[in-house]
């Protein structure tokens, strides 16, 4: 393996923690397009959307709740749970319009296997941060 290469085993268990830790945080009874917000301290939350709902996947929009600013752009990410596989792959973000799949072959058109991991695992982070042990004084709000 590359030096900095990360191997797809590590991608699909780091795939496979975001989605343990991302399946608590979405309602059982949520339909698509509803919104629901984690209230993290005074004036910070943690927004959610679902986008799309098959039978095996959901695709959720995070983002950070802020009131509306025409300065500021929110950070936002989609993920796809896939819910057959018990994975939750990052699909776009913020500054990434759409990751594709890594392919052993290099082309300009798509991203590095790292790019893919490094997303990743900044979901995960967020996700550490939403761990049930800190969640204790934090309340989901599902709104229409």
């Amino acid at each position: 393996m590359a030096k900095g290469r990360h191997s797809l085993a590590k991608l699909h268990a780091l795939y496979g923690r975001n989605y343990l830790r991302l399946l608590p945080l979405v309602p059982e009874t949520v339909s698509e397009g509803q919104h629901w917000h984690l209230n993290l301290a005074p004036n910070v939350e943690l927004g959610f959307c679902l986008l799309e709902q098959t039978r095996y996947t959901q695709v959720l929009q995070i983002q950070r709740w802020l009131p509306s600013s025409a300065w500021l752009t929110l950070p936002t990410m989609s993920v796809r749970m896939y819910h057959d596989a018990q994975l939750a792959e990052v699909l776009s973000g913020q500054q990434i319009s759409g990751l594709w799949p890594v392919y052993d072959w290099k082309t300009a058109k798509l991203l590095l296997a790292r790019d893919r991991f490094q997303t990743n695992l900044f979901l995960a982070e967020i996700l550490e941060c939403l761990a049930p042990h800190r969640l204790k004084s934090m309340a989901a709000v599902v709104r229409e």
